[in-house]
């Protein structure tokens, strides 16, 4: 027999085995409570099956632990004190209050376990292992607890019993439970029935430990007592507190039921208020001050391609990297402001890019404190694919009209270069001619010397006329290569003003876009006016839309051409058109001015509406303006300014951001006044 702790040897030569005696009374009244111990633990595991707020299903298991454990601990310490033993005895505060967290503790495990509801058999195995553990820690501890002039020993195998038997008492709690579960019923016999075989397996695990531990006197003590003389009254205190908890939880169940019945009415409302947000076309997103999302619909989620539980606690710039939490600050300070349309990108979970229009409005609910905001976001990739298709549309027929002016600006190049090859043709055949002579004429004076050779070389030069020739020739090879440039120049620009950008902002260089354009543009303009250019060299490539921005000065320029046809039409005079680029440190600038008629005061806050135009039926479609002002207004977040004097000239002025995540918030600003 191996010996430690209290697992030793007694020499009962010295000791005397001291008989204890159970008063019957206090037996039953430990069973009793640990059967309410046993109820309320049904009711608190109810409870946590029933509740949805994890919150509230945290508070009830520490709650439910707690009440567990202080019943484990009663029914103990009634048991104790049912055990009538002849020797005064004291419990030592320390251990007896330490002994009570261990069954709080494994009933903490245990209900996180059956929580879960699966009752396979290794939960309930490891369920009944941590409130067996939980138990058996209490109960020697306890005894250790007690102090009096005696040797407490225990029997090993007894020991290892007592263990066992509390795991088996622990599954077979573990599997009533399982049963009160699969029944679903609120039938307080069955709960009563349940709890009472709970109640007594708990006491049994107590009592089975009990058979384990011996007293032994020693024999020299002389003097042998009672066990304890008010243990009766110490065991009705400890049951009324019992009771006391066990009509706290009863009443607490009581009201956690009444408000979970009024919870779920309030969740059936908001369920019917989810579908009815659910199903919107838009995305509606929750937001705080900060940007936090509140919630998110399905809709939403669907159009980020986002679970719903990824996006708690996630920032709206994580979906609106553009996004300004200004725009939120601005909506707070009206209460009732609403901003619409704010074109901006979104970015779905796998990293893909797509537009979208969001509008934005205060929430008259606070949470938490918080003011919150609706966000209403729109997926406008199917409108920008048909505005695309409307621009390239467009774009197609401005070629298409500008294709008879551009076949001639190439077909004149190509015609002086066309003759002088032919010039280039027949005089190299003279010179050939001329060499072909002279070198006849080399051989034949070699064999027959003859003083008139000079003479002779210099009337074969004379007769294929090659002083005229060695004169034309670089004028007619310059002509060539210049017509060559020329016609390279305007397939050149014929390329960068039709080559799709594919609706994706890119970093332009707007000299050579703008140069490009007005080549394209030249048929428009070679007859009725110059142009001149000046462009800011140490301006940067900017981001823009290239082919949007292509058409906004091809609009631009036609429409200067025009009006300077129109007022020197009786004259020969030439008019000017000036397109010039500079930069403020924010902006871009492009201006193009010209000397036409300009534009009557009666119309010009109209020349941006759609279909608005004054040209004759035919010539106008009334859609290049407005155009003009959707791609730089609401694409690129710029600006239009319009300087105009009737019969003098108008000059548009262009303004587009030099950093393109400032174009989202100067559109807010251009809508109150875009011409000026």
């Amino acid at each position: 027999m191996f010996e430690f702790w209290r697992f030793q040897t007694v020499d009962e030569t010295q000791y005397t085995l001291l008989h204890g005696e159970f008063t019957i009374s206090l037996v039953i009244l430990s069973v009793l409570v640990s059967s309410m111990a046993a109820y309320s633990s049904l009711i608190v595991i109810e409870r946590m099956w029933y509740s949805n707020n994890p919150k509230t299903v945290q508070l009830w298991r520490v709650f439910g632990s707690i009440v567990f454990g202080l019943g484990v601990w009663a029914m103990h310490f009634t048991g104790m004190l049912a055990f009538m033993i002849p020797m005064p005895m004291s419990y030592d505060s320390t251990l007896t209050i330490l002994s009570l967290f261990p069954p709080i503790i494994g009933a903490f495990f245990a209900f996180q376990i059956l929580y879960r509801q699966q009752f396979t058999l290794i939960d309930m195995l490891v369920s009944a292992l941590c409130l067996a553990l939980g138990i058996g820690s209490m109960h020697y501890i306890g005894m250790e607890a007690m102090q009096m002039d005696v040797l407490m020993v225990y029997s090993f195998g007894l020991f290892l019993l007592s263990i066992v038997v509390a795991f088996i008492f622990a599954s077979i709690a573990i599997y009533l439970i399982k049963l009160q579960h699969q029944y679903h019923s609120d039938n307080l016999f069955r709960r009563i029935l349940v709890a009472t075989v709970m109640g007594i397996s708990v006491a049994g695990m107590h009592y089975t430990a009990m058979t384990a531990v011996s007293f032994y006197a020693s024999h020299e003590m002389g003097m042998i007592g009672e066990h304890m003389s008010n243990t009766l009254s110490i065991a009705l205190v400890v049951a009324f507190f019992v009771v006391i908890i066990f009509a706290a939880t009863v009443l607490c169940s009581i009201v956690d039921s009444r408000l979970q019945a009024a919870e779920s009415t309030l969740e059936a409302s908001l369920s019917r208020e989810k579908d009815i947000v659910n199903n919107l076309a838009d995305g509606l997103i929750i937001v705080d001050s900060n940007g936090i999302i509140d919630s998110i619909n399905l809709t939403g989620l669907n159009m980020f391609g986002f679970e719903e539980s990824e996006t708690k606690g996630k920032n709206l710039e994580d979906l609106m990297p553009s996004f300004n939490k200004q725009s939120l600050n601005n909506s707070a300070q009206s209460e009732h402001e609403h901003r619409s349309n704010l074109t901006m990108e979104g970015i779905k979970h796998n990293g893909n890019s797509f537009p979208i229009e969001v509008s934005l409005s205060t929430m008259s609910l606070q949470h938490d404190g918080k003011t919150l905001f609706n966000c209403v976001v729109r997926d406008i990739s199917a409108r920008l694919e048909l505005e695309q298709q409307l621009r390239q549309s467009q774009k197609l027929e401005s070629m298409g009209q500008l294709a008879a002016g551009i076949a001639h600006e190439i077909n004149t190049p190509t015609q002086y270069v066309s003759d002088n090859t032919v010039f280039l043709k027949d005089a190299f055949q003279s010179c050939l001619t001329a060499i072909s002579a002279i070198k006849t004429l080399s051989e034949q004076s070699t064999k027959e010397p003859s003083d008139n050779y000079p003479q002779e070389i210099i009337g074969i030069i004379e007769e294929n006329d090659l002083d005229f020739v060695a004169e034309e020739i670089p004028l007619a090879l310059d002509q060539s290569l210049e017509g060559l440039q020329r016609i390279s120049k305007i397939v050149r620009a014929m390329k960068s003003f039709s080559h799709s950008s594919n609706h994706e902002m890119q970093q332009v260089d707007i000299a050579e876009a703008i140069e490009s354009t007005v080549t394209i543009a030249r048929s428009e303009w070679r007859y009725v006016a110059k142009v001149e250019t000046d462009f800011d060299s140490s301006l940067p490539s900017i981001p823009c839309y290239r082919d949007e921005f292509n058409q906004v000065i091809l609009n631009f320029i036609i429409n200067a051409a025009h009006a300077i046809e129109e007022k020197f039409s009786d004259s020969d005079t030439l008019g000017l058109i000036k397109v010039t680029t500079s930069s403020d440190g924010e902006y871009a600038i492009i201006a193009i001015e010209d000397n036409g008629t300009g534009i009557p005061d009666k119309i010009v806050n109209r020349i941006f509406d759609p279909f608005f135009t004054t040209k004759d039926v035919g010539k106008g479609t009334g859609q290049g303006l407005n155009l003009a002002y959707s791609c730089i207004v609401e694409l690129h977040g710029g600006l239009i300014q319009t300087d105009t004097t009737p019969g003098e000239g108008t000059t548009f002025t262009i303004k587009l951001p030099l950093n393109n995540q400032s174009a989202q918030s100067e559109q807010e600003v251009v809508d109150e006044n875009p011409i000026s």
